[in-house]
């Protein structure tokens, strides 16, 4: 094979191991060695603490997957197996929740479920949703099954056109077109959906913390504990250490499915059916979609109305003093320079993202086998614990760059990072299913494979660059773990403002944080996909 056939994965590489893996690895390589070796390890599930930290965090993953998967499934068939008015929209709309930052899903529903929630005075049996375990799992439920339900339709639209025209041909019952057919596919992108829910479900941070506190912290929790206010850092590295352990196999696994989706799609694409309302299997599919999508809507309608009509007070008080100089002294920064640090670093976030992709996408084309390789590298930062990721980067790499004035660097790559595994297989996907006439005509014609690459190949991958520009975008945005542990007052962001202000029991300058930061990321998401589709017309 040769070197430069493979060149393009080497930045990809090069990041992972640089900024994810290393860091990492010495400060845990560290904490054993100081410890005592694997004995202490060990001996962290002695710990009270800790053991309830991963139950917990095992606990709400498992439930949170459950729950995502019995809702986005359905969702998921509908949208990739039957054509509607709308369904465009409804499928670039589903994973809105995903995309926005987590206190604002938990700001959302506070403010439908809390003590002076909108939905307690007609309904107050729901309150008992806004605390403990409950309301953890709607959180997360919420933000996973968008993922769960894509993932399926992914799977549905892969399925092969061919067979399933000749299994109908051949007067195959609707029932066994599934089973044998698109049924499988959609079946692996729910089981990968229901893998990444369960990953960040039992890696959460902002939910345990906020909604039900320490008696449910997560193991992420539980590391953010030990570092910041037990001064701990070696007992925090074993304990994430487990989670490595522990969820090893599930993100390894959630690769393999990926891979397997991929490999097993078909040429051409089933296309979606008319959407049949007297039948009655759409039913429950229909029922599940309204479900969603109505959850989806007045979350975001309740962030909107919030902002503008706050529990008390006049309308529209909030804004001014969000702007005014008394949050700036509070903060050390204006909410002017916390809204342009939150889209600068999320855009740089991004462009590293695409760039390591579109580079990597090269190799990917030319040396599938070695890709396939570091592919598996992609998803290492699910298994590396924000908080220790923060802390290890500044550990290792602050002092490196030039101390505090760098820290806006470490932002930027704890968020690229965090969007690397989610961003880069969209692109890759995208760059599998190009047929080859096109390339070896261009090849034919005299183009060298890097010009072919960029002339012939990436601009009919756009969708597939767009998709990860948007998700790497959003997931700047709205990051939040990492960024809390490495800011400092002149690096601030939107969702960082926000827990402080909270923190400080500036309750009333929420819903306007809430409704700043949401308007921030729906102009990003809607930025990106017009964008996007405007390029490929």
């Amino acid at each position: 094979m040769r070197l430069r056939s493979v060149a393009g994965l080497f930045p990809l590489q090069l990041f992972l191991l640089g900024f994810a893996l290393l860091p990492a690895a010495l400060l845990v390589g560290e904490a054993v060695a100081s410890s005592g070796g694997a004995s202490a390890w060990w001996a962290l599930l002695g710990t009270p603490l800790d053991r309830a930290a991963i139950t917990d965090s095992l606990v709400q993953g498992a439930l949170s997957a459950l729950f995502a998967t019995a809702l986005g499934y359905p969702v998921g068939v509908l949208l990739g197996r039957w054509q509607f008015p709308g369904r465009s929209l409804a499928i670039a709309f589903l994973p809105v929740p995903f995309l926005l930052p987590s206190l604002l899903v938990l700001l959302g529903l506070a403010d439908l479920v809390g003590p002076t929630g909108l939905l307690v005075g007609a309904l107050p049996g729901v309150a008992w949703l806004d605390s403990g375990i409950p309301g953890i799992l709607l959180v997360n439920v919420l933000f996973n099954a968008p993922i769960v339900a894509l993932l399926t339709a992914t799977g549905v639209r892969n399925s092969p056109a061919e067979q399933e025209e000749a299994a109908e041909l051949l007067g195959a019952p609707p029932g066994r077109v599934y089973r044998e057919v698109w049924g499988p596919l959609s079946l692996l992108g729910a089981a990968a959906g229901a893998l990444l829910t369960f990953l960040f479900s039992a890696l959460s941070f902002a939910a345990p913390l906020i909604v039900c506190g320490p008696r449910c912290f997560t193991i992420e929790d539980r590391v953010y504990f030990l570092v910041q206010v037990l001064a701990e850092p070696h007992a925090a590295a074993l304990l994430a250490l487990w989670a490595v352990t522990l969820f090893a196999v599930p993100t390894v696994l959630y690769g393999f499915l990926l891979r397997s989706m991929r490999r097993r799609g078909g040429h051409r694409r089933a296309a979606p059916r008319p959407l049949s309302r007297g039948r009655w299997r759409v039913v429950p599919v229909l029922a599940a979609g309204g479900a969603l999508f109505g959850a989806e809507l007045l979350l975001l309608g309740t962030i909107l109305y919030r902002a503008v009509v706050p529990a008390s007070g006049p309308v529209g008080a909030s804004w001014g003093k969000l702007f005014g100089a008394s949050v700036s002294s509070r903060l050390g920064i204006s909410t002017g320079q916390v809204l342009l640090n939150t889209f600068l670093f999320a855009s740089l976030a991004a462009g590293i993202v695409l760039l390591l992709a579109i580079a990597a996408g090269l190799a990917y084309r030319r040396a599938p086998r070695a890709a396939a390789a570091t592919e598996n590298l992609l998803f290492l930062p699910l298994l590396v614990s924000p908080v220790l990721l923060a802390f290890s980067l500044a550990t290792f790499w602050r002092p490196l760059l030039g101390g505090a004035n760098s820290v806006w660097v470490l932002i930027v790559v704890s968020q690229a990072t965090a969007a690397l595994p989610l961003s880069v297989p969209p692109v890759l996907q995208a760059l599998t299913r190009l047929s080859r006439p096109a390339t070896e005509a261009a090849a034919t014609l005299g183009a060298r494979p890097l010009a072919a690459y960029f002339d012939v190949e990436l601009p009919r991958a756009l969708r597939g660059l767009g998709s990860g520009a948007l998700l790497a975008l959003a997931i700047g945005l709205g990051e939040f773990t990492a960024t809390y542990f490495l800011y400092l007052p002149r690096f601030t962001t939107l969702p960082v403002e926000l827990y402080l202000l909270q923190g400080a029991r500036q309750f009333s300058l929420l819903p306007a944080v809430g409704g700043l930061l949401l308007v921030v990321s729906l102009l990003a998401f809607l930025g990106v996909e017009l964008g996007g589709r405007w390029i490929v017309r």
